[in-house]
């Protein structure tokens, strides 16, 4: 009924897809039909699961019906972690107490919370899926990982946004042998990393977000003194915030971008003995300077192959400082 879900997810330009697909069969893989899926989530007036860190969907597929709960969890650049609940129901109807009651606050009335919910926003979206099973140049144990095509919309009344991702979940393995299939993609121009599932998204167009100035300073962490994975976090969360920023057409955006890196680049060497070769090579410099063209656009460089060999490397050396 529960389990950690561990997954990246890529946002997709439709000129990579068939390169996505011809990458995916080069490996060993079961294809899957193609599905259409919808999904309903649910939330009260005054956004009580969203304070929570909660997600509550309804999904249909094929006439049968799974409700999910999503609980708090942790997303690196684009690497998701979080648990989740799921309940096979008969119809599109909610029922809390079919989740297991430790998961929720403590005192929470759950006949009240779920009289006070209603339904926030849909998606609409085919799935096509493939479960391969790789093995990476170091690794000797056989890993399975599910990936996903998901093409669609997300509506919230008459606004709507488009769903065109990617998504490695691993079901066999571990985190570093994620990373290590998720990289055999960085040669394909139009994949970015994604830190917004499709129920973040869906918030946004309902207009709950967890926005942050895109002013906010860098400049007061001190990097001299910190542990090298708190910093290393600090700068990947500023990252990726940034970079949504700069492709919502956000002021200040592209130059707080620009600053961070020339951050990256100061903090790499300072921590120049703990630097591993895979980060040494990368085209941090190459890329800092693209965004000091006058004319550049967000996707031209947040799609770029070389953006996303960089944010990757940069998530696979936070991972392996952190796993127990």
């Amino acid at each position: 009924m529960s389990h950690l879900e561990i997954e990246l997810k890529l946002s997709v330009l439709p000129e990579a897809i068939e390169r996505i697909r011809e990458k995916i069969i080069s490996f060993h893989y079961t294809h899957f039909s193609l599905h259409q899926l919808s999904n309903i989530y649910f939330e009260t007036v005054d956004h009580q699961l969203r304070r929570w860190d909660m997600g509550l969907r309804i999904r249909g597929c094929d006439c049968r019906f799974e409700m999910t709960i999503k609980t708090a969890g942790k997303v690196i650049g684009g690497l998701h972690q979080r648990p989740e609940y799921n309940v096979e129901i008969h119809k599109p109807e909610i029922n809390l107490l079919a989740f297991p009651a430790e998961i929720w606050p403590k005192d929470t009335n759950v006949d009240r919370l779920q009289s006070q919910l209603t339904t926030l926003f849909y998606t609409d979206f085919s799935r096509e899926k493939w479960m391969v099973t790789y093995h990476g140049s170091e690794i000797e144990i056989e890993i399975e990982i599910e990936i996903v095509l998901d093409q669609g919309s997300i509506y919230a009344g008459a606004k709507k946004k488009p769903i065109m991702e990617i998504e490695l979940e691993l079901k066999k393995g571990t985190l570093i042998e994620l990373l290590a299939l998720a990289k055999e993609f960085v040669n394909i121009e139009g994949l970015r990393l994604a830190n917004k599932s499709k129920a973040e998204r869906g918030y946004s167009l309902v207009q709950i977000s967890d926005h942050v100035d895109t002013k906010l300073s860098l400049s007061h962490y001190n990097w001299f003194t910190m542990p090298i994975e708190l910093g290393l976090r600090q700068l990947l969360v500023y990252w990726q915030h940034y970079e949504e920023c700069w492709l919502e057409d956000q002021t200040q955006a592209r130059q707080n971008l620009s600053h961070l890196l020339v951050l990256i680049q100061k903090f790499l060497v300072h921590y120049a003995h703990s630097v591993p070769h895979f980060i040494r090579v990368l085209p941090l410099k190459e890329i800092t300077v693209l965004l000091t063209a006058t004319d550049i656009q967000p996707e031209v460089v947040c799609y770029s192959a070389d953006w996303l060999r960089c944010k990757l490397a940069f998530t696979q050396w936070l991972t392996a400082l952190t796993l127990p």
